[in-house]
């Protein structure tokens, strides 16, 4: 971990002097200590809070997953990677050959392979910088007396423990054999090298991270959609739960989410609509639809992202990048075969199945949705990382598998009767298909937004690549155990941790 600590405190150097003239760092980047941040913090609280904002930045900036590639730009190329992984996303296109080694599964294999190095290097960054705060707060035992203190603190544990449950998926082939030894967990940033921790251990820090920020965020109010408030850490606790198939806890925690009073997304927010200008929709704008829960408001002074080095260049056929030219995605045909007639998300799909009326920049209108046609090569439309509806599906899901089945029903309508004309087949449905059916209905809906992989992985599916608009591997299954869907442990970390010395 020695290369990734020292990227980290590189950028807490960095907050360190934006945030106070009056401390001068003295210490080498790679010898900061839980003594330096705690002094540096004490002289001045904004120094954690400007580590907190380095830490959000590290999900949207490129090079957060430590390379100067154009696939990596944070936490939504990883959604792609995995979305791809979990055989609902079809590669159609290999023009440039980005993305191609993810869909052909030969990245995943390589532990030499960069594709396994950015997930690696993202998260773990996170965890460093999450500590720093952290620590400098007094360790992990420590409940600040003042309220900011609480909130930036609680901030800091729900995005390591998320950092946490993404790792423990992403790197593990077979999420139901709890007491395998599969990663290092690192609590301080003045951690060396740790051998591998259990995967109950693993996703036991991860709880209590969560759990921790819930109680800590009590009465944070945000100013951006990028802060992490504690609805947003009720879901991802919600999340959680539901990877250990604990139903009971996931049902309690979706259910907090969807009292919280987050609209669901109206039918012409989710999709172009025919006869629409197209100015609702395109999940372009996170301020604007209140169902996006949380998200970065990206400006193109503010974030300067380029077109070729972000989410939107690779799935929007309208930017001026690679979806436009020949590196497609597309919703897996057999997939899109099981939308209903009167599902309006069919309207979110070109006759190619790309995602052309989903994910659209702001303004493709004013050039008539036309392929390749701008002005977009540097990014103004946001990225967003959860909203309310995967919430009353998870419910759903969870409801049914606890047997309250009425309630299952009831969720899944709530948000089915905003994309189907007629919602009465769920009532026809057998108790026992429920919550494979809001599953379903999840993958649909989300469809692009990063998370079928982590539902493959808590309902423990086999997935085939059914459509018939795969180019590779059509008509194959691949089990949620299949090494070839989980990232490889990357070669360097392996070189440099003694602890560490083979895959998982």
């Amino acid at each position: 971990m020695k290369l990734y600590k020292k990227i980290a405190y590189a950028g807490v150097l960095l907050s360190f002097i934006s945030c106070s003239e009056d401390f001068l760092v003295t210490e080498p980047t790679a010898t900061l200590s839980q003594e330096t941040v705690s002094e540096a913090s004490a002289i001045n609280p904004a120094v954690a809070k400007g580590t907190l904002l380095g830490i959000y930045e590290n999900l949207y900036r490129r090079g957060s997953g430590g390379t100067t590639a154009q696939e990596d730009f944070g936490i939504t190329s990883q959604y792609m990677n995995l979305d791809i992984l979990s055989t609902d996303m079809a590669h159609t296109g290999k023009s440039f050959n980005r993305q191609r080694d993810i869909s052909e599964l030969t990245a995943t294999i390589d532990p030499d392979n960069n594709n396994n190095l950015r997930p690696w290097t993202f998260l773990y960054r996170v965890i460093n910088l999450s500590n720093l705060v952290i620590d400098g707060a007094g360790g992990n035992d420590a409940v600040p007396e003042t309220d900011n203190g609480k909130f930036t603190v609680g901030q800091a544990k729900a995005l390591r423990g998320y950092a946490y449950f993404f790792l423990a998926h992403v790197f593990v082939n077979d999420i139901t054999d709890l007491s395998k030894e599969v990663l290092p967990i690192y609590s301080s940033a003045d951690d060396l090298e740790q051998p591998k921790s259990t995967l109950q251990e693993v996703f036991n820090f991860a709880l209590s991270d969560l759990l921790d920020a819930e109680i800590l965020l009590e009465g944070f109010q945000r100013e951006d959609k990028i802060e992490i408030n504690q609805d947003i850490v009720r879901g991802l606790i919600a999340k959680t739960y539901g990877a250990l198939n604990n139903w009971e806890q996931t049902e309690i925690y979706a259910k907090k989410v969807v009292d919280a009073g987050y609209p669901i997304m109206t039918a012409d927010e989710v999709a172009l609509l025919p006869g629409e200008d197209g100015s609702v929709g395109g999940f372009n704008d996170i301020n604007s639809i209140p169902g996006i829960m949380w998200g970065i408001d990206i400006t193109a002074a503010g974030q300067g992202l380029a077109s070729l080095f972000s989410w939107w260049g690779f799935m929007d056929q309208y930017s001026y990048s690679y979806a436009a030219v020949g590196n497609s995605k597309a919703i897996d045909a057999a997939l899109y075969a099981r939308l209903r007639a009167d599902d309006v998300r069919r309207f979110q799909f070109r006759p190619n199945l790309q995602p052309g009326g989903k994910f659209y920049y702001k303004g493709a209108e004013v050039a008539g949705f036309r392929n390749f046609s701008g002005p977009q090569l540097n990014i103004d439309s946001d990225s967003h990382y959860m909203r309310i509806a995967e919430f009353y599906l998870l419910h759903a899901e969870a409801a049914a598998e606890n047997g309250n089945f009425a309630t299952a029903r009831t969720s899944l309508k709530e948000l089915l009767s905003l994309r189907l004309d007629d919602t009465s087949y769920i009532d026809a449905l057998p108790n026992t298909a429920l919550a494979d059916e809001a599953a379903l209905q999840a993958r649909i809906e989300l469809w692009g937004e990063g998370q079928s992989y982590f539902i493959m992985k808590r309902r423990r599916e086999t997935r085939t690549r059914a459509g018939n608009n795969w180019l590779d591997f059509q008509g194959q299954s691949f089990s949620h155990t299949d090494e070839r869907l989980t990232f490889e442990i990357p070669q360097e970390e392996i070189i440099g941790n003694p602890f560490i010395s083979d895959q998982n």
